[in-house]
């Protein structure tokens, strides 16, 4: 089994891609679909201490489990490219 990257998606920028605040996108998400951390844990089997410390910008969740959070809410994990690339510099 292949072990999981496990990225810092609040904060930082990564090659000119900005992740910007996604533990507090996630919560408004959470709060306007009615579905709360300890519910999004237990349906999910992600720690909940893990999904505290994600809000609070102590650590970060690998891609796969923000991808199964957005599923179980309905939405995608999206990039959008905001300018040209800088592919060849």
């Amino acid at each position: 089994m292949i072990p999981e990257k496990r990225y810092r998606l609040t904060n930082i920028q990564v090659h000119g891609i900005h992740f910007l605040m996604v533990g507090n996108r996630l919560r408004k998400i959470l709060k306007r679909e009615k579905v709360s951390a300890y519910q999004l844990s237990k349906d999910l089997g992600i720690d909940e201490g893990q999904l505290s410390r994600f809000f609070n910008d102590k650590c970060g969740l690998s891609i796969r489990k923000l991808e199964r959070i957005a599923e179980y809410l309905g939405y995608d994990v999206t990039f959008v490219k905001h300018k040209p690339s800088r592919k060849g510099e």
